[in-house]
């Protein structure tokens, strides 16, 4: 895996949900919890056939350096509100 950087723009964060029977009217977002722990809900694509979900980071995603967690949430459409395993990242700083 290629080091992630602060300021980078376009970095794939790809995230397998094993479920391949989801409801394609489920509400998906990511959170993506900074380390100062500001909290950014981004909306990933999904595909529904594989349980894939893809967010290419906009500026002001990384903008810190530090370890990133992530977390999946759905809403159902029969009133689940749920939320995945989390999982985390490292950001660094370039060097100068």
């Amino acid at each position: 895996m290629t080091l992630v950087y602060r300021g980078d723009i376009g970095v794939r964060l790809t995230i397998s949900t094993s479920n391949t029977t989801m409801p394609v009217t489920t509400a998906l977002s990511l959170l993506i919890k900074k380390p100062s722990g500001e909290l950014v809900t981004a909306t990933p694509s999904v595909n529904w056939t594989t349980g894939v979900l893809i967010y290419d980071t906009v500026s002001g995603d990384l903008d810190e350096v530090g370890e990133y967690r992530v977390q999946v949430h759905g809403v159902f459409d029969d009133g689940d509100d749920l939320r995945s395993d989390r999982d985390s990242f490292m950001v660094y700083e370039k060097l100068t």
